[in-house]
């Protein structure tokens, strides 16, 4: 009753296209929802980094390019399956092993499924099910060496020992970069390099049905950045811009395991911490 209460209200405030109401997620407190699904806020002002630790370089501006009205590299054979993160808060793997795997396709032409249970386990500056960084975990696959694929490092959505075996790494990447934090700038990245992982407030995502989310101002603020997700893509509907994301609550949430978001109002602090892969 609570859930329905409350997706009534998003519902009634939201300004795009977005339904919300029953849903995988309508059965669980939201105590519940946040310790499985949603990322402890990190903080990033610690000063005893490990020795080896790097911070994201700001990667090359993209400006004044022109970028298509369209894009979607799902359309484009870029985009692995949508997964299931299940009752870990585990977002951050799955959100740089996804983007990962789609610049790994775009420079490669090979579209791999990869590991995050190998992040899960060898990652010693994040907190496996408990939350993590997506520049920890980029930091972790430059000190491991690469991942693994999926069906050698199979996903258990708990904590167990590290098994990386170096010889069946199948990706490496070169470094990880920030990207500046506008969204015209976003846009020509996803438009002319491939997709790109963000950070956000999943506030509106409980309750999330289908649709485009464009929650009022101070709704879902870039203060509490809870959930690392991939955008694939952007487009637009009538007049509503939006990004296309690619989460990890399993193809039975939302539009088959992806939203949409409104592009252009910073929403839910999407812009704040863009970052990708360098293959």
């Amino acid at each position: 009753m609570e859930n329905l209460k409350d997706a009534k209200q998003m519902q009634g405030e939201d300004r795009a296209t977005a339904v919300y109401g029953v849903n995988k997620f309508s059965d669980i407190s939201d105590e519940e929802f946040e310790k499985f699904y949603l990322n402890p806020a990190i903080n990033e002002d610690n000063s005893t980094w490990p020795e080896g630790y790097k911070w994201a370089e700001e990667g090359e501006r993209l400006e004044n390019l022109s970028c298509p009205r369209n894009v979607d590299w799902r359309q484009k054979g870029a985009v692995t399956r949508v997964k299931n993160q299940g009752h870990c808060a585990s977002s951050w793997a799955f959100g740089v092993v996804a983007n990962i795997e789609s610049m790994w396709y775009i420079k490669k032409r090979q579209l791999l499924s990869l590991s995050e249970q190998e992040l899960l386990d060898c990652d010693t500056w994040d907190k496996s099910c408990k939350g993590g960084f997506a520049y920890n975990a980029f930091n972790s696959i430059l000190r491991l060496g690469g991942l693994m694929c999926y069906r050698d490092y199979r996903y258990r959505a708990s904590r167990g020992s590290c098994k990386l075996i170096k010889s069946k790494v199948s990706v490496k990447i070169q470094n990880f970069q920030s990207i500046r934090p506008h969204e015209d700038e976003m846009k020509a990245w996803v438009a002319h390099r491939g997709p790109i992982a963000v950070t956000i407030n999943s506030a509106a995502l409980k309750g999330y049905r289908q649709g485009i989310i464009r929650p009022r101002f101070g709704q879902c603020s870039s203060t509490r950045l809870t959930h690392v997700v991939l955008i694939v893509g952007y487009g637009y509907c009538g007049h509503h811009p939006y990004w296309i994301l690619k989460n990890s609550w399993g193809v039975n949430w939302g539009e088959r395991g992806y939203f949409r978001i409104y592009r252009g109002e910073q929403a839910c602090g999407i812009n704040c911490h863009p970052c990708t892969c360098v293959v």
